[in-house]
């Protein structure tokens, strides 16, 4: 069957469990896609971050924020932004307690295999610290590039401008690089 006749035929009859895992989730993106644009604009995270600690620095240190011309900028303030982070990390939390509970009560033994990166074999500490290193600078990063990967690919696909376009393909392919360089296959052990 046809991906289009499968889909207009769950559709049809009300099975969005059925669909593929894909489809329900971009069409869950979507929806929020389009509430963002309508409430508040484009969706974007990565001003979150400075807005942040801005504001928490400007409460331990008064004047802090309007003596940075950034943060006088972007605003030293808890906005959406920074709420939506926070509700993206406990939706994170909540679904990975959820998931335990659910694979403990179903007595399913499953887990996610430590990565296998070549020449970082060490403990889960370093895994986690390198972890959190690679995502402080990939919001650094975004941070000096005016945007971050929701911004540009999920808000300027939306949007359909070519600049999120570019992003997104060199973004994904250099991912692929990355993980073609340095993931090996796990030893099995």
């Amino acid at each position: 069957m046809a991906m289009r006749e499968l889909i207009r035929s769950r559709t049809e009859i009300g099975l969005w469990s059925q669909l593929p895992g894909w489809l329900r989730w971009g069409a869950m993106i979507g929806l929020v896609q389009i509430f963002a644009m309508v409430t508040v604009g484009p969706l974007g995270v990565s001003t979150a971050y400075p807005q942040f600690v801005g504001f928490v620095l400007d409460r331990i240190f008064p004047g802090f924020a309007q003596d940075q011309s950034y943060l006088r900028e972007i605003g030293a303030q808890i906005g959406w932004e920074v709420m939506l982070v926070f509700g993206l990390f406990l939706g994170a939390m909540l679904a990975a307690a959820l998931s335990r509970w659910r694979n403990r009560s179903l007595g399913l033994q499953i887990s996610v295999a430590p990565v296998a990166v070549k020449g970082f074999t060490d403990g889960k500490l370093r895994r986690y610290a390198r972890a959190f290193l690679g995502g402080f600078l990939f919001i650094f990063g975004a941070r000096l590039a005016g945007g971050c990967t929701t911004g540009h690919i999920l808000s300027g696909l939306t949007q359909m401008a070519l600049s999120g376009l570019v992003f997104a393909v060199a973004a994904f392919g250099s991912g692929m690089l990355i993980a073609k360089l340095f993931f090996r296959e796990p030893t099995k052990e």
